[in-house]
């Protein structure tokens, strides 16, 4: 996400860090302030909410949405791996506007997806965020691998 500084330069806003949120009565998520003041001033706060590649629900502003959305239409429409994988993306998504306080309302169905009953961890993934069941993510093995100095160093130069 790109955003203008008032001497005209670009810089580069991501999403990053994690807090613990609680759903209200009506299954509403408040978005937290920090994530909210990345947004440009034209997005009205709106997000594209769809079902992540782990047991999460993956939250895009709008503008990164629409990046996603112009790779995969970039995709052969002929090739049936690329239909289904597009299809089954899209069509869990969700494209919710924050209301005034901050909240956006996710669906039952998403909310099943995640197991979210309650309690949510956001977690910023620089372009997105991750909403998690708090359980699920304790669990989730991905969340435990160990990145060790190696990883780190052999990373570092591909950075």
């Amino acid at each position: 996400m790109k955003s203008q500084k008032s001497d005209g330069k670009c810089m580069i806003n991501s999403f990053s860090g994690e807090s613990k949120h609680t759903l209200d009565e009506k299954g509403r998520l408040s978005i937290p302030a920090k994530y909210r003041r990345w947004l440009t001033d034209n997005s009205d706060y709106v997000f594209v909410v769809t079902k992540g590649s782990d047991p999460c629900l993956v939250a895009y502003p709008f503008i990164e949405w629409d990046v996603l959305a112009e790779k995969l239409l970039k995709l052969s429409q002929f090739k049936k791996k690329n239909r289904a994988f597009v299809r089954a993306f899209s069509r869990a998504s969700t494209r919710l506007k924050c209301d005034k306080q901050g909240r956006i309302l996710l669906s039952q169905q998403l909310l099943d997806y995640a197991k979210i009953k309650k309690d949510v961890v956001i977690i910023g993934t620089l372009n997105c965020m991750e909403f998690w069941d708090p359980e699920t993510l304790d669990k989730h093995k991905e969340s435990q691998i160990n990145l060790d100095d190696d990883y780190f160093e052999d990373l570092g130069e591909i950075l």
